[in-house]
């Protein structure tokens, strides 16, 4: 039992992304690149890349063969499926997750569970993104999600989670992925009585449109 909030990416994420993406240093703005791009930038160096456009689709699907963690200090819960769906700006990196979801959870006892975000597309998480070094420009990237808001239902109870800001790791590429790692939620007061005070979340997700992203 344990709630999310994510891509990023996330997942874009979230993840997500969930998603997603923001200013590549406190003075200039991320240029997001993909070989499915429409506008010429000289910050794109990815052979074949061009800036995206704005605004720019993105979805991101649990990478295959993995699953999506939230880890308490009672209970943990894994999801074997998990999506990620938002938009961005090629030229500014800012955008929005407007949808995370999640399937096949179970808890640490073999009970099933369920699993609802508040990403949608009237409740939007506000996305950014940097390099993930200011003033190295290789391609990858850290996500920055804010109002992050969820939970799991499992049948020890419901855990409701938030956190103001969570980030993410966005490796640039043929796909990209982009991976959260022990992200840290906390519990709101409406969860379950024995809810823990705080969850982490890991997952690693796949960008799967467009088909290559940069950071840049």
């Amino acid at each position: 039992m344990k709630h999310l909030k994510i891509l990023g990416p996330a997942a874009v994420a979230a993840l997500a992304l969930m998603a997603a993406i923001g200013a590549a240093s406190a003075s200039a703005n991320a240029v997001i690149c993909s070989t499915e791009g429409t506008i010429v930038n000289a910050s794109c160096t990815a052979a074949g890349s061009k800036q995206l456009p704005n605004p720019a689709t993105f979805d991101a699907t649990l990478k295959t063969g993995t699953v999506a963690e939230l880890t308490s200090t009672f209970d943990n819960v894994k999801c074997t499926s998990s999506t990620v769906k938002g938009t961005t700006s090629g030229a500014t990196g800012t955008g929005s997750i407007e949808s995370m979801t999640f399937g096949g959870c179970t808890d640490s006892f073999g009970g099933a569970c369920t699993a609802d975000t508040s990403a949608s597309s009237t409740n939007k998480w506000p996305t950014t993104a940097t390099t993930t070094t200011a003033g190295v420009h290789n391609g990858n990237g850290i996500t920055h999600t804010s109002n992050i808001t969820g939970k799991f239902s499992c049948p020890i109870g419901t855990c409701r989670y938030t956190a103001s800001t969570a980030t993410t790791h966005l490796t640039g590429g043929e796909p990209a992925t982009i991976t959260a790692t022990k992200v840290t939620l906390n519990r709101e007061e409406t969860s379950t009585f024995g809810c823990s005070a705080t969850v982490t979340w890991s997952g690693t997700y796949t960008v799967t449109s467009p088909s290559s992203l940069w950071i840049y």
